[in-house]
């Protein structure tokens, strides 16, 4: 399940503990797939933007893993986006009761509900790349269209 236990304190910290280190899993993830998309579209060599990422200050074993399916397109799913939607909620939904602010956490989710309402709710978490295809599709048509 993990590589290490850590204390977190009294209930319901370690509850508190995990919800706050998704919204660094999701916007991370997040980022990252806008940065491929970015990449992408500047018809930048995409193994050599893997490359850079996995070898750059923030890599980490989920960063190598999302590059590598952010590359190579492969959305089997790890971690679906409907979970990761689900997840996101119920972050949102603790910082809302505490009076927390989450900007990031909300533009993920914006982004996470467009995917998942394009069709690919099943495919892996990286597969948010999806929604920002589309919207890049949507700001490039002409006006008229």
């Amino acid at each position: 399940m993990c590589r290490e236990m850590v204390v977190c304190g009294a209930v319901p910290n370690a509850l508190l503990m995990k919800l706050a280190v998704n919204i660094f899993l999701i916007t991370s993830v997040t980022g990252l797939a806008e940065a491929a998309h970015f990449a992408g579209r500047q018809g930048l060599d995409m193994g050599i933007f893997r490359a850079v990422v996995d070898a750059g200050q923030m890599a980490s074993g989920i960063s190598r893993i999302k590059s590598g399916k952010l590359v190579e397109r492969d959305f089997s799913v790890q971690a679906a986006i409907s979970d990761v939607l689900k997840n996101n909620r119920l972050v949102a939904e603790a910082a809302r009761q505490a009076g927390i602010a989450s900007p990031l956490l909300d533009a993920c989710h914006a982004l996470y509900a467009e995917t998942e309402n394009l069709g690919f709710g099943r495919e892996d978490m990286a597969a948010v790349i999806r929604a920002l295809e589309a919207r890049t599709e949507a700001i490039s048509l002409p006006f008229g269209d």
